[in-house]
């Protein structure tokens, strides 16, 4: 997923809708047999909560660099989760790591 400026990103993170618990397991278990589009789509509805967490952050730090930095870790995440497993949420663990991108990109600039 490539995105030329920070306002595209928030555009499409607002057009998407977010995947209701339901959605996310149909998804998961196509997912896991090889469905590329079911992944896609659990991306694409992972795509506002990200974007939250980038809006949460001053003007100035809400750069390219650092929307490149959340979507590369959220895709990275998304194909590393057992989504049908019982226990830790998705949104969790992506919070977790989504605040450690963060983080890294204020200690890296």
């Amino acid at each position: 997923m490539l995105f030329y400026t920070v306002e595209e990103f928030f555009r499409k993170a607002e057009s998407v809708k977010p995947l209701t618990r339901e959605e996310e397991k149909v998804l998961a278990a196509a997912m896991k047999n090889g469905d590329e589009a079911a992944k896609t789509r659990i991306i694409e509805g992972y795509l506002p909560f990200t974007a939250g967490v980038i809006r949460r952050q001053p003007p100035q730090r809400q750069t390219l660099r650092l929307v490149l930095r959340c979507c590369m870790l959220l895709e990275r995440e998304v194909q590393r989760f057992d989504f049908l497993q019982e226990g830790e949420t998705f949104a969790h663990r992506l919070s977790w790591g989504l605040r450690q991108a963060v983080t890294r990109e204020i200690v890296e600039r």
